[in-house]
């Protein structure tokens, strides 16, 4: 049977709900505050729609995708696959994702703290996510979890693949030929060798290892699936510390190309509410609470939750909220209740 990889939005009001990263309590606590009960039914009939990144770096990721299930399950909510997914599917360890793959890992010496996933836990989440599409479309509206890029689109729409895994494993074979037959893997063998114990050490310093960034690039930009989970990107000016790691590319602003007018609503960026002065990145010009783009139809509803754990290792108290874009009533409501109306479209 075809794996479906874009599938249809609901077409009522809904509710978009940004990344989580296993902060079960602020999920439990906006599903509140939003005016859904236990079930996840809502007195106006609206549903809950997450953008992906369920999991990883909070306390208790297996509660949170137990939830997000139990809602999906039961027709009143739809999700779609973010990056921290797939990482899950792939086998791929990354930074927060211990509590899934258990010890040895990088994360036993950083301070999580997460619940750890039994091997039962570890089987029905596999199940669950892969049953998730790359991307929800209805004529109102897109939801993708970084990057609505029609070229990666249009080829997994085309495609006749049987299951994510499948497909991932052959463009990860494709991409693996092409590189061969540029006949640079030795020297990205070398860069590697040379800086092996540099690459998870954020006081290290790297040079843009350039056989490495076009590893990097093409391991990124020729696999539709990655496009659309992490985003379309570039190499780097110079090397980038991002989720543990040095990397040689740089994230880019595809919304600024993107013509279409249909809303799409992403997670993933890491937003928030700091001023001009003191952002950086993607959003640095971009307010808060502001579609962007091209076209003024991009919005980010990922306000930087994961960052959780930073203050609890600090003991301070939460500088960052979890929050759902209202749509099409472009209202912006947080777990603490708070609410904003967003300025575009």
């Amino acid at each position: 049977m075809k794996y479906s990889f874009i599938q249809q939005a609901f077409t009522g009001p809904v509710d978009i709900v940004g990344d989580i990263h296993g902060e079960i309590a602020a999920l439990e606590q906006l599903i509140h505050v939003l005016g859904y009960d236990r079930h996840g039914r809502h007195p106006e009939q609206r549903k809950l729609i997450f953008v992906g990144d369920l999991c990883d770096r909070g306390q208790d990721s297996v509660a949170v995708i137990k939830r997000v299930k139990q809602l999906v399950d039961e027709g009143y909510a739809q999700c779609v696959m973010g990056n921290h997914e797939l990482n899950l599917l792939t086998d791929t360890f990354r930074e927060g994702n211990g509590w899934f793959f258990g010890s040895p890992h990088q994360d036993d010496l950083k301070p999580f703290d997460s619940i750890q996933a039994s091997v039962k836990d570890q089987q029905w989440i596999l199940d669950f996510l892969n049953s998730l599409p790359l991307a929800l479309e209805s004529e109102q509206l897109r939801v993708v979890h970084a990057c609505w890029h029609q070229g990666s689109i249009d080829q997994l729409r085309n495609s006749d693949f049987t299951s994510l895994g499948e497909a991932y494993a052959d463009f990860a074979q494709h991409t693996a030929l092409d590189l061969q037959a540029l006949g640079i893997n030795e020297f990205i063998q070398i860069e590697q060798q040379q800086y092996q114990h540099q690459f998870k050490d954020p006081a290290a310093t790297l040079p843009l290892l350039q056989h490495l960034a076009e590893k990097e690039l093409r391991e990124q930009m020729h696999n539709p699936i990655r496009v659309i989970t992490s985003g379309a990107e570039q190499i780097a000016v110079q090397p980038i510390y991002a989720g543990g790691r040095w990397r040689m590319i740089d994230r880019l602003p595809w919304w600024d190309s993107y013509t279409d007018q249909i809303p799409v609503i992403t997670g993933h960026y890491w937003r928030n509410f700091k001023t001009t002065e003191e952002k950086a990145g993607l959003f640095k010009s971009i307010d808060a609470l502001q579609w962007y783009g091209q076209q003024q139809n991009v919005f980010c509803v990922d306000y930087s939750v994961g960052k959780r754990y930073l203050d609890r290792q600090q003991q301070v108290a939460f500088r960052h909220r979890l929050g759902a874009l209202r749509f099409p009533d472009n209202i912006l409501i947080f777990e603490d209740g708070t609410h904003y109306l967003v300025q575009g479209t």
